[in-house]
């Protein structure tokens, strides 16, 4: 799953990465966005925009939000099945935190691309007045399968367009190659909202994996 993530690459170079061509949507470096937060997304028109994180179905009657879809059923619930029809988005992330238990502690630590590069996370959206947002999982490959079953759909750039928009993207719901991804121990203080900068994606001195 992902439950929190940090975006702090330069604009300029999402907007390259992403091939942003209507940046409607400027972020300042983020290192602990957390759901119910605005977030940067990609849209079918190549728009980078500002959506809520936590999908709230139109027909919710407790405004329940879902941070995450599973994408062995995303095409089926009927939270998510229209909108994985036609309203996939790209989530730009710079790299997102899981916890190991220890006892009764929960360490976190930073997972990213071994070559430090953004990448994007697949997503949904409901519309409405207020866009939100749910990032679809799949099965953990061998560098997240420590933390947890599952992990966010990292969707390679060559596959943009197609996730975009595709007709059917259910090929693209597939764990991504471990051999690209690095998994390090970060400081506690990210298990907290309130912290948001550059040190905690900073390595601990637990012992290093990935």
């Amino acid at each position: 799953m992902c439950g929190r993530f940090a975006l702090h690459h330069p604009n300029d170079e999402i907007h390259e990465q992403f091939q942003v061509q209507h940046p409607e949507f400027l972020f300042e470096p983020r290192y602990n966005i957390a759901p119910t937060q605005t977030i940067a997304v990609l849209t079918a028109d190549w728009r980078l925009v500002g959506m809520k994180w936590g999908l709230v179905p139109r027909w919710s009657k407790d405004g329940k939000p879902f941070i995450n879809a599973r994408g062995e059923t995303i095409a089926e619930k009927p939270s998510f099945r229209d909108n994985f029809k036609s309203r996939r988005i790209i989530v730009p992330c710079s790299g997102f935190y899981e916890w190991q238990a220890e006892g009764k502690q929960r360490l976190p630590f930073y997972i990213r691309m071994k070559d430090g590069r953004p990448f994007g996370i697949g997503a949904v959206y409901e519309p409405g007045e207020v866009p939100t947002v749910a990032m679809v999982t799949t099965a953990a490959n061998a560098v997240l399968s420590p933390f947890h079953d599952r992990m966010p759909v990292i969707v390679h750039p060559a596959d943009y367009a197609l996730w975009l928009g595709a007709p059917d993207a259910a090929s693209l719901l597939r764990p991504f190659p471990p051999e690209a991804m690095e998994a390090y121990p970060v400081s506690t203080r990210v298990n907290g909202v309130k912290d948001d900068d550059p040190g905690l994606i900073e390595p601990e001195r637990r012992g290093l994996f990935g």
